[in-house]
C-alpha cells in the first residue's frame, strides 16, 4: 500500500550501487508464518520507501530501505538496502522510476516466508512510458534475495498504456479462508488489478482479474469487512473534480458511487471489538485554501472518518463516526494545514480487544514551531471510538530522541504493529521533514497504556546507507 502525506516534498537520494548490509540472522528449523516476516526468524520485518533515491546516479530511480525485526526492534538485527541495481533485482535503476512508491508484503509461493511487493509507477517499458511495475523480491532464511516482475495485465498491456503508472499503489494479503492463495491487489492510473495465487517463482499468479475500473487510481487496501475471512477490495482515486481529497471505493467498478466521506489513505482493523473489521479514512485536506472554500466532506486541519464493517460489509446508508481536533478527548485544535489523517493505522495497543488508530499529524504546530508534527493516537471502544482519551506523541514528549523542529513532519506516516513478540504493538513514526528533510523514523515500544516515549529511539537514512543531503526524504512509506 501507499503511505503519503502532504508534507513529503520532492527529493534527492543518493545510492550508488546499492548492496544488501548486514542481513538478520537465518531462519530457525521452524519457519514463521508472519507475513511480513521476510527470513523467517518469527519477527516481523519494516519496510521504508524512499522513491525519490538517486541510484548509480539515476535521479528519482528509487529504493527500500528494510529494518529486520528482532526482540530488540526493527533495525537492531539487521538492515538492507533494495534498488532496481541491487544483484538479483530484476530491471535497471532509471531517472524518475520511483521505485518504492508502494510496499507490500505476503507469502506469495507460499514457502513460509514473506515476500516483499514494491511499486514503481513511472518506470518505461518498451512501446509505453510510465507504464510501470511491481516487482517481488523472495523471502528465505537468508532475507530478501531474487526477484521477478508481476505481469500487468490488461488494460495495461493493450494499445497505448502510456501514463497508467501500474503500481502507484500495491497491497497484499494472505486469507484466512484461503491459505496458500495469497492475494495481491495494483492500483494504477487506469485500472486496479487483483491477483491471485499461489505465484511461481517467474512471478507468474494462478489468476488475475480487474478488481476496480476507476479513473485515477492512486491506492489500494485488502481488508476483511464482513467476517468471511476473504478480504474485501478498498480503492482510493484522487483528481476527481467532485472529489477532489480523494474518493473511496469498495468492491466497485467504475461508475459507482465511492463513500461518502472523502479520503486518501485507509486501515482496516476491528475498532470496536465486534469481530469485524471496521474501516479507517484519512481525510488531511482542508476544507478552506486561501480563503477559498474546497469541494468535499473533510474538517478544518483534516479528520478520520470511521466505517463499520459487519456480516453485509459497510453500509454507505450508515452514518460514519467522525474525529478529528474539534472532537473532544483530541489533543489539541483543529487549525489549518493540521493534516490531521495523512496516514492511519489501527492495532490493539491496550489489549481491551478494540483496535487504537494512530493518526499523523504532520503539520501541527508545537508552540511557534509550525509542522513540527505529532501523533495522536485514538482508542477504540465498543460502539467505535468517541475520541476520548486520546494522546499525543511527538519529538517533545520526555524520552523521545531528537529535538522538535520547524518542519519535521513527525507523523507524515505511521504504523502500528507487535515488531518485538511482546504481545504489544509497537507504534513506527516517519518524519518526512526531519534534519532538513533528511527523513527519518522513530520505533516506541509498546506498553499496557500504549506508545511509550521513553525507550523510543531513531534511525536516520544515513543509518542504511543513504547519505546526509538536503531533500532526502527516505521515510514517506511505511509498511507492509
Amino acid at each position: 500500500m501507499r503511505k503519503r502525506s502532504p508534507a513529503v516534498l520532492a527529493a534527492t537520494l543518493l545510492a550508488a550501487g546499492l548492496t544488501p548490509l548486514v542481513l538478520a540472522s537465518p531462519a530457525s528449523s521452524a519457519v514463521a508464518k508472519q507475513y511480513d516476516d521476510f527470513n523467517g526468524d518469527g519477527y516481523r520485518d519494516l519496510v521504508v520507501g524512499a522513491p525519490d533515491a538517486t541510484v548509480s546516479g539515476k535521479a528519482g530511480a528509487g529504493a527500500v530501505a528494510v529494518l529486520y525485526g528482532s526482540a530488540a526492534g526493527p533495525g537492531k538485527a539487521g538492515r538492507q538496502l533494495i534498488s532496481q541495481n541491487t544483484a538479483g533485482v530484476e530491471g535497471a535503476a532509471e531517472a524518475d522510476d520511483a521505485f518504492g512508491t508502494s510496499v507490500a508484503s505476503a507469502d506469495l509461493d507460499a514457502d513460509g516466508y514473506a515476500d516483499l511487493l514494491v511499486g514503481a509507477p513511472y518506470e518505461d517499458v518498451p512501446g509505453a512510458r510510465t507504464r510501470g511495475s511491481v516487482t517481488v523480491v523472495w523471502g528465505g532464511a537468508q532475507g530478501l534475495r531474487n526477484s521477478a516482475v508481476l505481469p500487468a495485465p490488461s488494460p495495461y498491456e493493450d494499445g497505448d498504456t502510456g501514463g497508467c503508472s501500474y503500481g502507484t499503489g500495491v497491497s497484499a494479503a494472505n486469507p484466512e479462508a484461503a491459505p496458500g492463495k495469497p492475494v495481491v491487489s495494483v492500483a494504477g492510473w487506469c485500472a486496479g488489478v487483483r491477483l491471485t495465487g499461489p505465484f511461481t517463482r517467474s512471478g507468474k499468479p494462478a489468476g488475475t482479474s480487474l478488481s476496480t475500473y476507476t479513473p485515477s487510481l492512486d491506492d489500494v487496501a485488502l481488508g476483511d469487512l464482513r467476517g468471511t475471512g476473504h478480504p474485501d477490495d478498498i480503492a482510493v482515486s484522487v483528481g476527481l473534480s467532485d472529489h477532489p481529497a480523494g474518493a473511496v471505493y469498495i468492491n466497485a467498478s467504475w461508475p459507482a458511487d465511492p463513500l461518502p466521506t472523502d479520503g486518501d489513505n485507509v486501515a482496516v482493523g476491528d475498532v470496536d471489538g465486534d469481530g469485524y473489521g471496521d474501516l479507517v479514512v484519512g481525510d488531511p485536506g482542508d476544507t478552506v485554501i486561501d480563503g477559498t472554500p474546497q469541494e468535499g466532506t473533510g474538517h478544518k486541519g483534516g479528520q478520520i472518518a470511521v466505517w463499520r464493517g459487519g456480516p453485509d460489509g459497510i453500509s454507505t446508508a450508515a452514518e460514519p463516526i467522525l474525529i478529528h481536533q474539534d472532537t473532544p478527548g483530541v489533543p489539541g485544535a483543529a487549525e489549518s494545514d493540521d493534516s490531521f489523517g495523512a496516514d492511519v493505522s489501527v492495532a490493539d495497543v491496550d489489549g481491551d480487544g478494540c483496535g487504537d488508530i494512530a493518526v499523523g499529524v504532520p503539520g501541527e504546530d508545537l508552540g511557534s514551531l509550525r509542522d513540527a508534527g505529532a501523533v495522536i493516537v485514538v482508542p477504540g471502544r465498543a460502539g467505535g471510538p468517541t475520541g476520548a482519551g486520546s494522546i499525543s506523541v511527538g519529538q517533545d514528549s520526555a524520552g523521545v530522541p531528537g529535538t522538535a523542529e520547524r518542519g519535521d513532519g513527525f507523523g507524515a506516516t505511521v504504523r502500528l504493529a507487535d515488531l518485538t513478540k511482546d504481545g504489544r504493538p509497537d507504534l513506527v513514526v516517519g518524519a518526512s521533514g526531519e534534519n532538513n528533510r533528511t527523513g527519518g523514523i522513530w520505533v516506541f515500544k509498546g506498553s499496557a497504556t500504549g506508545p511509550a516515549p521513553k525507550g523510543s529511539y531513531s534511525v536516520m537514512g544515513t543509518a542504511v546507507g543513504l547519505p546526509s543531503e538536503h531533500f532526502t526524504n527516505w521515510s514517506s512509506v511505511l509498511a507492509p
